[in-house]
């Protein structure tokens, strides 16, 4: 079971990498502001898990798993569907 739904994004506009992140804690419908970085030590010591999660007309939708690149960025794996990845969410 999924820890965490991210479910939003901020860019730093200078290098255009993710820096931070909106969460939802599982069973919860609070938003979290969070720093990327926060994110991908939580994934790297394997304890917790984070899904992009979107809205979709009326309901949320579970995207894709999200995992660790070079113990620094976050990433979602390729697949057809394009909403459900990282830089598809809204940006805040």
């Amino acid at each position: 079971m999924t820890d965490f739904y991210v479910s939003g994004i901020r860019k730093d506009k200078a290098t255009g990498h993710i820096q931070q992140v909106q969460v939802i804690k599982n069973g919860s419908s609070k938003r979290l502001t969070t720093d990327r970085e926060f994110v991908a030590n939580l994934i790297t010591i394997g304890r917790t898990t984070f899904q992009t999660i979107f809205w979709d007309k009326d309901q949320w939708r579970y995207g894709a798993m999200i995992h660790v690149i070079d113990d620094l960025f976050i990433s979602t794996d390729a697949n057809a569907l394009v909403q459900d990845n990282l830089d598809s969410l809204p940006h805040f």
